[in-house]
């Protein structure tokens, strides 16, 4: 097993969890919510729950650290060292596990030596004698691929001098059994980069126009009306009353009248809504009426009369009754 895929392996470790469980533990001692430690540092409410689960896989190495070294220094603890013993645990539990797979392989050579089967090499892939069928066919449509991936790579090649400064300037790479360190980046850089995110995502927020929603009811209505899926209201409209409602993206309305209600999306009338004898629910979003369906409602039933001890109902007082 290569270290790589070892790494990969212990990605969920324990002690990812034992380390997001002392910081969860700080923070709650200091009395701190969630809510607060993302305003001071910027970091998405999300990742600050997926430090504390113990979850570090959501972004890339380099900003988790980032992230934990600032969740760590406002609930008082200190994250270089936290850090450190992220990474120490993080080896020895794959120099463990490596040791594992050493132990396994010679265990199986010892159990077939004890059996009496001899460890013979592996013979050279030029010595074995393997029959695969139509290889003529398959060594044709290989030849074909390469010639084609040959033509496909000169055609794509820049020039000789772009060529030659992308060569100097590509980085060399050596191989090493070792794990990789990535670089860090500095939290304030991480910062800086969240904040500029955030105050692109409000400023085009605040630069795209609201919705202005208008109805004018012919007949008393009884309205539920959903303001960008949060703001809800119902109340019962007169007739002849016009009311005027704004939103970010979208507006929900539930209906029971029929016809009864005029709408208006930015000044664009949208015709009449509200069908006999049903309920009506209408989307409306900056396109207009996006969906539109309605639910016959179930006609509701009479309660039977109570029945006595005996269980026989008792006669209906204005009917007629028997002389004696």
């Amino acid at each position: 097993m290569q270290t790589g895929s070892l790494r990969y392996a212990t990605r969920e470790g324990w002690f990812m969890k034992d380390i997001g469980q002392e910081i969860q533990q700080a923070r709650l001692a200091k009395g701190v919510t969630l809510e607060e430690i993302a305003g001071h540092t910027h970091i998405q409410l999300a990742h600050l729950q997926k430090i504390e689960n113990g979850q570090f896989d959501f972004l890339p190495r380099p900003y988790v650290v980032a992230f934990i070294k600032a969740f760590a220094q406002l609930v008082g603890l200190n994250g270089e060292t936290l850090v450190k013993r992220w990474r120490e645990r993080e080896q020895a539990e794959i120099s463990q596990l490596e040791e594992q797979q050493r132990q396994q392989l010679a265990y199986s050579k010892e159990e077939r030596k004890t059996a009496g089967v001899p460890l013979r090499p592996r013979e050279p892939a030029a010595a074995q004698s393997i029959q695969i069928p139509y290889l003529k066919e398959i060594a044709i449509g290989l030849g074909i691929v390469v010639v084609m991936a040959g033509l496909i790579y000169v055609m794509s090649q820049p020039g000789d001098e772009q060529a030659q400064n992308g060569r100097d300037n590509q980085p060399s790479s050596v191989q090493s059994n070792e794990p990789s360190r990535v670089q860090e980046i500095p939290f304030s850089q991480v910062s800086k980069e969240v904040a500029a995110r955030t105050q692109a995502q409000e400023q085009s927020l605040a630069t795209t126009p609201e919705l202005t929603l208008q109805a004018q009811f012919e007949r008393q209505t009884r309205m539920r009306l959903i303001r960008d899926g949060a703001d809800t209201s119902i109340a019962v409209y007169r007739a002849g009353e016009t009311q005027t409602w704004r939103a970010k993206e979208k507006f929900n309305l539930r209906l029971s009248v029929a016809g009864a209600v005029t709408l208006t999306l930015d000044g664009k009338n949208l015709g009449k809504f509200g069908q006999a004898g049903q309920i009506e629910y209408l989307t409306i979003t900056r396109e207009g009426v996006t969906n539109k369906f309605a639910v016959t409602p179930r006609p509701r039933t009479a309660a039977p009369a109570p029945r006595d001890s005996a269980g026989v109902r008792p006669l209906n007082d204005s009917g007629p009754r028997r002389q004696n």
